[in-house]
């Protein structure tokens, strides 16, 4: 499950850090600094001295205690990067940006698995690899933009895939929509969207805690604790709604080289938002507009009115919401 280190962290590393923003490691940490983090930031490169303002330490070796690490390095250099930051540096916190793993290639399979095995032998959580990280009200720790406004009452959102995770975002972001945390779980080599679910499950106040979860899933591991954790939220209050990609033969084959994981059923993965009470999205717009809707208070009534500038589109509207067996007054605005 999350821990402290990763939601509230009082240092952060970036592996990889650069004075080019262009380059994953140069905007994380340019994403650090202007949305003001708080605690303790370091820079590791052995080829600059200072790095956007941060004085450069070359190795990991040579870094304090750490409670979070964002490795933007190749693929073949984090196993032992994780597991020094691990074993000697007490850091229990990984976000792993950096591709190439078992997205890619069986080495980076195993890759993968040797990162898991450190990162579980200290009690620590790992996000990704081959994701766009982690963003909280107290640190943006992704490479990418826009960074969105952030309010505990707002939406808590996870994705299986970084750059859906930004055009998400991009979309809820002109309607308003402000965000709790993303967490961007890529690869998902050890926290999925299961793991997440769990973590808002099991720490779920309705007094403080964000009333609408959002997710974009490719696939589901564990489809019991994915169910669980989801109607147990819906019983407490919260609202939900989902995309699933990967729908059909060739949209399995993309997501498969994609993160790594073959897509679960569709027919499975609809009879599970169903029975969870998962409202089922099928683009990000609808996502985001389904997620305005939830964001106000729930009606109570049965009455409606539609107000339109133009009959058409109150035509439209009423045939869609008939079956909740509204009464609707029709009025049209005067010229």
């Amino acid at each position: 499950m999350l821990n402290k280190q990763l939601l509230s962290p009082k240092s952060i590393a970036v592996i990889g850090a650069s004075n080019d923003v262009s380059k994953p490691g140069g905007k994380v940490l340019l994403n650090l600094q202007e949305h003001k983090y708080k605690g303790k930031l370091y820079a590791v490169n052995p080829r600059d001295p200072e790095i956007q303002g941060i004085k450069t330490f070359a190795t990991v070796d040579e870094l304090p205690m750490i409670d979070l690490a964002i490795l933007a390095i190749p693929a073949k250099l984090c196993p032992q990067t994780v597991e020094t930051l691990a074993h000697t540096k007490k850091t229990k916190a990984f976000i792993v940006i950096s591709a190439g793993f078992s997205e890619e290639s069986e080495q980076g399979a195993e890759w993968e698995r040797q990162m898991v095995e450190t990162v579980k032998s200290v009690g620590g959580v790992l996000i990704g690899p081959n994701c766009i990280g982690v963003l909280t009200p107290e640190y943006a720790g992704v490479f990418t933009s826009p960074i969105p406004q952030f309010d505990p009452k707002g939406c808590d959102f996870v994705s299986g895939s970084g750059a859906t995770a930004v055009f998400i975002m991009e979309s809820g972001i002109p309607k308003g929509l402000h965000f709790a945390n993303v967490f961007s779980v890529g690869n998902s080599a050890q926290i999925g969207v299961e793991e997440v679910l769990e973590y808002w499950d099991k720490t779920y106040d309705p007094e403080t805690s964000a009333p609408v979860k959002l997710l974009y899933v490719e696939s589901i591991h564990n489809p019991d604790k994915f169910l669980w954790h989801a109607s147990s939220l819906i019983r407490k209050g919260c609202k939900i709604a989902g995309i699933k990609a990967g729908s059909s033969e060739a949209g399995s084959r993309a997501a498969s080289s994609h993160t790594g994981a073959m897509t679960s059923s569709d027919s499975a993965v609809e009879a599970l938002f169903r029975k969870a009470g998962i409202v089922r999205c099928y683009g990000r717009e609808e996502l985001t507009t389904v997620a305005g809707i939830f964001m106000f208070e729930e009606l109570h009534g049965k009455n409606m009115a539609i107000i339109t500038h133009a009959g058409g589109p109150a035509v439209m509207l009423t045939d869609a919401l008939e079956d909740g067996a509204c009464e609707f007054r029709i009025c049209r605005i005067p010229k």
